[in-house]
């Protein structure tokens, strides 16, 4: 398939929301990528949107994701982080699994201008409460889970180009998480958009850029742990490199940041994600 390196080329994240296309795999074809995620900051930007200064939190990650093509129109993909240790500089590291991410596309579309839909659920897989020690005082501890409690279910409308035989590509989604809550919590419901454009150099090295934006809908209710996510907004930039070590052998490095260009910063804490990744592909034997 000429357009299959584009289709490639957007996979380099490793949240399942951090990259969407309109291409979906042929029957048969598959990829599984391993990732690795840091990330530190001490900027928190609270629900109102004001910035604070606390002590460093920190974040790091092990993921794997994968997809598989079931059909001419259908492919599965799962996002699933292996591991991820939370912190704070005042307080012990804990760890657990994450919340597991499995999503069905469907292509509406294909051809020149592929256009797919997706229906994703995330299963609360994680540890819902995972309290860490305060170091300087043995009485206090934070609740920093690796997940968020809930069932959510993310829809996703995404359509892409190539500009074949010019190695290049656009891809431009727009997404609505429905969630629910968790210990008599309700969470509000978020919409996501964003779009990302790439560059192919020289047959080995794909690079791309991407910006992303999440909005919170409806009002807010009780507080809950930050991490959770209830009423977080940001505008999200990065960028990415895959390099081609063989036919089926790739190599990420990912850069991402946050800014308020379309939607201020709130609930979140903001700073550099660096990632790293490592990925194979298979096709169907003719």
């Amino acid at each position: 398939m000429k357009n299959a390196g584009f289709f490639l080329a957007y996979l380099f994240l490793v949240s399942g929301l951090s990259a969407q296309s309109g291409w979906t795999r042929e029957p048969g074809q598959g990829y599984i990528k391993a990732g690795a995620l840091s990330f530190a900051s001490a900027q928190y930007y609270n629900l109102a949107g004001d910035l604070l200064t606390t002590s460093q939190f920190r974040q790091q990650a092990l993921s794997l994701y994968g997809e598989y093509g079931l059909s001419e129109r259908f492919t599965v993909i799962g996002s699933f982080p292996l591991l991820k240790i939370n912190s704070f500089e005042t307080t012990e590291a804990v760890a657990g699994i994450g919340d597991l991410h499995a999503e069905l596309k469907y292509a509406l579309l294909k051809g020149g201008f592929p256009v797919s839909l997706s229906i994703a659920p995330e299963l609360p897989t994680g540890s819902w409460n995972n309290y860490a020690q305060n170091k300087m005082t043995s009485f206090e501890r934070i609740n920093l889970p690796t997940g968020d409690g809930e069932l959510n279910v993310w829809g996703t409308l995404a359509a892409s180009h190539s500009f074949y035989p010019f190695p290049a590509y656009v891809s431009v989604y727009g997404a609505f998480n429905y969630r629910t809550g968790f210990s008599g919590n309700s969470f509000r419901n978020q919409f996501k958009t964003g779009v990302e454009v790439g560059y192919q150099v020289k047959g080995k090295l794909w690079l791309n850029a991407r910006l992303a934006a999440q909005k919170t809908l409806g009002q807010p209710g009780a507080p809950v742990d930050f991490i959770r996510g209830d009423g977080t907004e940001y505008t999200s930039w990065g960028f990415g490199a895959a390099y081609s070590i063989s036919s089926k052998i790739s190599a990420t490095l990912e850069y991402q940041n946050y800014s308020d260009i379309v939607f201020a910063r709130k609930n979140l804490y903001s700073g550099h994600v660096i990632s790293v990744g490592a990925s194979y592909e298979w096709k169907r034997e003719e």
